[in-house]
């Protein structure tokens, strides 16, 4: 057990869809520890959904073996923001749905007629079980005895802060996570919500790190945690990122926040200019500020592109150019969701002679994964530096093509890896903290050598634009 003399800590529970990770930070955002084990969803009687009690177990097995190395004072909860618990007020009352279940063609057809609009929500309804609101609305359609049940509505975060002891309560940048259950303009439950009475299921609002509580006896006996750790109301996941930046001094950059998918933060745009057919959204800060944002499935489409070809960086580098003078270009969508250019859904296809050697494949998903950052960013009309936060901040042939096609602008990758769960950890004691912290470290993202190599990236993108366009 850490000594009385040891330095306070936090624990950072992270939710995603991936993987699920316990990150133990310092109070200034240096991370000192990080646990995680893959997450999947699972076929159950109802739907595809997660398994609470596993996933809970986990984190309660992760907390009890970081309290016997740190001094655990406080625990927060981050996770992505398609995913929600109707509870009874102390555990789940159905599973907690997974939101790439395939709903039912009547579902489908219901929700069409009464989504909320897109000025609303900003958003569009999304495929299968994509919307919060959707979500509910198939489970009170299909199991309305269950449903009939629930007192309290919790997006996953805050489903894990009461789980640990805190009480139940709603979160900004959960609510307004593209989960149509939210009203960012006015503030208030959205229109289905009200419509339908399940704004009475949403509970308080708190501000993201705002202390709920302290552990449960039934979590201190099983983690060794001391019965005064603060559970502090959990954050949306990228938002989480967004502040960690905002946090180092860096309010006004543009943040590519990602993973499974991919969200461009960019401050300034007017949400008029907002266009629902292009993937562009409006999220809402951990201080209640709308950001406006795009929203694409990058790295799963990476990872589909890739396959499971793998090869260095140099010889990565070196077979960028190569697939561009001979317009060798994946073109879009290769998931469901319609991305940047409508009508794409499930159409993508490579076109140009087929790469060849592993080097080709990754190169393919790298550029591929660049040209859409890149639009992502002229669709949010972004100027300033831009961060490449999150699984891709680690790819250094995606951030040099970046750069490339960006060269009025200053690049940068996070030189952590974990930037969502640091992001997260620095909701704690943030009033008490008077300067930017310098837990940020950034690398700078060098185009590539000018010449050939620039040029051929540079036209190849142009390319890509327009058959992206005519291929939608």
């Amino acid at each position: 057990m850490p000594g009385a003399a040891a330095p306070a800590r936090i624990a950072v529970l992270d939710v995603g869809k991936s993987n699920l990770k316990l990150l133990v930070a310092s109070d200034d955002g240096w991370p000192i520890e990080t646990l995680s084990v893959p997450n999947s969803a699972t076929t159950s009687d109802r739907y595809l959904a997660y398994d609470l009690a596993a996933l809970e177990g986990w984190f309660l097995d992760a907390l009890a073996e970081v309290a016997r190395r740190h001094a655990i004072a406080a625990v927060v909860a981050t996770a992505h923001g398609c995913s929600a618990v109707l509870t009874d007020g102390q555990s789940a009352v159905l599973p907690m749905m997974d939101y790439e279940a395939v709903s039912p063609p009547e579902i489908d057809d219901a929700y069409e007629r009464m989504a909320p609009p897109y000025g609303e929500v900003f958003c569009s309804n999304g495929a299968g079980a994509m919307r919060l609101a959707k979500q509910l609305l198939w489970q009170q359609t299909a199991f309305p005895a269950e449903f009939a049940r629930a007192t309290c509505y919790l997006t996953t975060a805050q489903y894990l802060a009461m789980r640990l002891g805190g009480r139940a309560a709603s979160e900004i940048s959960q609510l307004a996570a593209q989960g149509h259950i939210w009203d960012a303009i006015r503030e208030q439950p959205s229109s289905i919500m009200r419509a339908r009475g399940w704004d009475r299921l949403l509970p308080p609002r708190e501000a993201a790190g705002t202390v709920l509580g302290s552990v449960s006896d039934t979590v201190s006996r099983r983690t060794g945690l001391p019965a005064a750790t603060e559970i502090l109301c959990g954050v949306h996941d990228s938002n989480a990122n967004l502040f960690r930046y905002k946090a180092a001094g860096l309010r006004d950059v543009s943040v590519l926040s990602t993973g499974t998918w991919m969200i461009c933060f960019n401050r300034g745009l007017d949400p008029a200019e907002l266009d629902p057919d292009r993937a562009m959204v409006l999220n809402v800060d951990v201080d209640g500020e709308p950001v406006p944002s795009t929203l694409t499935m990058t790295g799963r489409e990476y990872e589909l592109i890739r396959r499971d070809h793998l090869a260095d960086d140099a010889a990565v580098l070196a077979a960028m150019p190569r697939l561009c003078a001979q317009r060798t270009l994946a073109l879009p969508s290769f998931v469901g969701d319609d991305g940047l250019f409508p009508g794409a859904g499930r159409r993508g296809r490579i076109v140009g002679p087929s790469p060849m050697a592993p080097a080709e494949w990754q190169a393919l998903a790298a550029l591929y994964a660049a040209f859409t950052a890149s639009k992502c960013l002229d669709a949010l009309a972004s100027t300033g530096h831009v961060i490449i936060d999150g699984g891709f901040a680690a790819n250094e042939p995606f951030a040099r093509a970046l750069a490339t096609l960006r060269p009025d602008q200053r690049v940068s990758r996070s030189q952590s890896r974990d930037g969502t769960a640091l992001g997260a950890a620095l909701l704690w004691k943030r009033s008490s903290r008077t300067a930017p912290v310098p837990s940020v470290v950034l690398d700078e993202a060098v185009p590539l050598d000018d010449g050939a190599d620039r040029t051929q990236v540079l036209e190849a993108y142009k390319t890509w634009l327009v058959q992206s366009e005519l291929s939608a």
